[in-house]
């Protein structure tokens, strides 16, 4: 009897367990490998487990190893996964403490550098201007980017170097040894490669990579710097920021939100409008720096940037804005900045989602086929998701 007890008790335990345990499959039906992040409703997660969302949880793939996971503001269970063309990964969420895991999204604001937000991903950084560099005076509307070559987060680093040695050049320059001043900012701006990339793109008064403006009489409205802004999320999957622009002057404000994951050469872009009274045209593309080589498909711009110095540095900035749920029209808009834009017209304010994003020749994409062949395959991705489902 003792022995049957146990047994049963065993039985029982293990059925609890059971109960404890939800499965996750992640389903790729299309021809191609897939790595990607993916999103499983979390809300479904919970309900299965009855836990909430501030419940701690493992999720182990098919051998039993912890697999980094996030839980977005917005609801959603992130994962990092890589599935085989038609077929189907396997992982397993259950209530515990995981492990640390690496972070490979991470941003924030800087107030030292005039107020810029500035994020990144294991393959790229992007910037945004905020309202000390507005009170400045400096015309910089765009989206920046800088460049990196390694997978690890850097952005912080960069900026600690880059403050220090601005003070330090400045105080030698003050004491009368311009020698040394330029010697020190050689060796720690930002603007200039130490082993890991930098930041060479222009922006100035354009769109930058994939900045967001309404139109009028043909001519780009552009925006100035941001107002207000919230980070939702910030790794180690997911950098997500929200920002607010003053009015402009027909009063109209405009809104952000902007995501990158882990592995993406694209930023998620949602863009609205409050206040807008009548239809309008609304653009966003690419900045046309120089002599680079630009594409323009019928739901996509893309640019071989030269760099701010050319003759220099002898690499480029590949930068794309895609446009997944359609576009009127794509053209080239010459003037004091050149632009290749993605064009809405008739456009009323509400939210409209499309990506921008860039690769460096020196990293991970060398060549303008490369990029144009690795923005066909993200427009087909973002069309055709991976399927996930919870049990």
């Amino acid at each position: 009897m003792r022995r049957l007890s146990i047994v049963l008790w065993l039985a029982a335990l293990f059925a609890s367990a059971n109960a404890q345990q939800v499965t996750l499959t992640v389903t790729n039906s299309g021809d191609q490998q897939r790595i990607e992040v993916v999103e499983a409703d979390l809300q479904a997660v919970n309900k299965q487990l009855g836990t909430t969302n501030a419940t701690l949880l493992i999720v182990r793939n098919a051998f039993g190893q912890e697999q980094p996971y996030q839980k977005s503001y917005d609801g959603k269970l992130l994962m990092y996964v890589s599935v085989q063309p038609h077929s189907k990964a396997v992982f397993t969420i259950t209530q515990g403490k995981p492990t640390g895991f690496k972070c490979y999204v991470s941003g924030k604001l800087y107030p030292e550098r005039a107020d810029d937000i500035t994020w990144e991903n294991d393959l790229g950084i992007y910037r945004v201007y905020g309202p000390a560099l507005q009170r400045s005076g400096e015309q910089s509307f765009g989206t920046d980017v800088w460049v990196k070559n390694i997978p690890d987060l850097v952005v912080e680093e960069r900026y600690k170097m880059h403050m220090w040695g601005v003070g330090q050049r400045d105080s030698l320059k003050r004491a009368g040894k311009p020698k040394e001043s330029s010697e020190i900012y050689l060796a720690t701006s930002f603007h200039h490669d130490h082993g890991f990339g930098l930041d060479c793109y222009s922006v100035g008064p354009s769109l930058g990579c994939g900045a967001p403006a309404l139109m009028k009489n043909g001519e780009l409205i552009y925006p100035y710097c941001f107002k207000d802004y919230k980070v939702l999320d910030n790794g180690p999957l997911r950098f997500t920021v929200e920002l607010t622009y003053h009015p402009n002057a027909d009063g109209v404000t405009e809104h952000r939100l902007i995501s990158l994951d882990r592995g993406s050469h694209y930023n998620k872009m949602t863009v609205w409008y409050e206040g807008i009274k009548q239809p309008t045209d609304w653009a966003s593309g690419i900045v046309l720096n120089g002599e680079g080589q630009s594409l323009l498909g019928h739901d996509y711009v893309l640019y071989a940037d030269p760099t701010d110095n050319p003759k220099v540095h002898q690499s480029q900035i590949y930068v794309g804005a895609l446009f997944p749920n359609g576009i009127d029209e794509t053209k080239i808009l010459k003037g004091n900045k050149n632009h290749g834009l993605g064009i809405l017209r008739q456009y009323s304010g509400k939210p409209y989602t499309y990506y921008f994003g860039s690769a460096w020749s020196s990293y991970d994409v060398r060549t303008m086929t490369e990029w144009q062949l690795l923005a066909n395959n993200y427009l087909y991705n973002i069309k055709n998701p991976l399927i996930t489902e919870i049990k």
